[in-house]
């Protein structure tokens, strides 16, 4: 079950749309990536850390009809193909989270959240 917290986030991401397709000068639909940098993804931060990346970028699933090499050459590296070169284009996983919780704390609350389900 999603909290109230975690959902309010997730609207949030949604409407920033993938990080990395951003720093492109692009908006795209996502999936949600949490970190699992601390041995699980609840010592991570659970549900707060957690980053808004597109498929390709995340799965390395390309947009339909096109081949992961079509797509590396249009979009660039993927978290789970291409590690390395992601973290060196985009930034590290928690730098990236940085860069989403500061926009995340300025779009505004979708209806039915209070701040304080926010904060909790």
């Amino acid at each position: 079950m999603t909290s109230k917290r975690d959902s309010a986030r997730y609207d949030r991401l949604q409407r920033i749309g993938c990080i990395a397709c951003r720093k492109e000068g692009r908006h795209s639909q996502i999936d949600v990536h949490h970190l699992v940098d601390r041995g699980t993804r609840k010592l991570s931060g659970g549900n707060g850390a957690s980053l808004p990346l597109c498929p390709h970028h995340h799965r390395n699933q390309p947009p339909d009809g096109m081949r992961p090499s079509q797509a590396y050459q249009i979009y660039g590296p993927t978290l789970r193909a291409h590690k390395r070169e992601f973290l060196e284009r985009y930034g590290t996983e928690r730098q990236l989270l940085a860069e989403v919780d500061a926009l995340v704390e300025r779009i505004e609350l979708p209806a039915g959240h209070s701040q304080g389900d926010i904060q909790q």
